[in-house]
């Protein structure tokens, strides 16, 4: 069983390195953008460990969404500069932190490496 954990352990460290990897590119690379808040549906205010803070956009005529990572004074109509990729998928603020993300990604990898070679080690 503790074979199988390390296994999907790995597996999500994967998945966060490919997405926080997109996210720093992004920061290094990425386009710079102008948008207007369209809604906070979520504020600061109402916000909580399951529903956090965000505000929406159009931009290119889709509407969009971003987590308001803190940043609480926010309203509609305010113009805010992100950095997006080509696709125009992901949305970043010019000042976001992706540290964190790094080092929980690499925090799930090792324990994933640890658990995996302890199992082994049980046989």
């Amino acid at each position: 069983m503790l074979k199988y954990a390390s296994i999907l352990l790995i597996l999500i460290s994967f998945v966060s390195f490919y997405r926080t990897f997109q996210e720093y590119n992004i920061l290094n690379s990425g386009n710079k953008v102008s948008v207007s808040v369209f809604s906070v549906p979520i504020s600061c205010s109402e916000s909580s460990k399951i529903s956090k803070a965000y505000f929406t956009f159009y931009f290119n005529e889709k509407k969009q969404s971003k987590r308001l990572e803190g940043r609480c004074s926010i309203n509609v109509g305010d113009k805010i500069n992100l950095i997006t990729n080509d696709t125009q998928d992901i949305f970043l603020f010019e000042d976001e932190d992706i540290h964190f993300e790094l080092l929980a990604g690499l925090l799930i990898f090792v324990a994933g490496i640890y658990f995996y070679y302890k199992s082994n080690k049980n046989i």
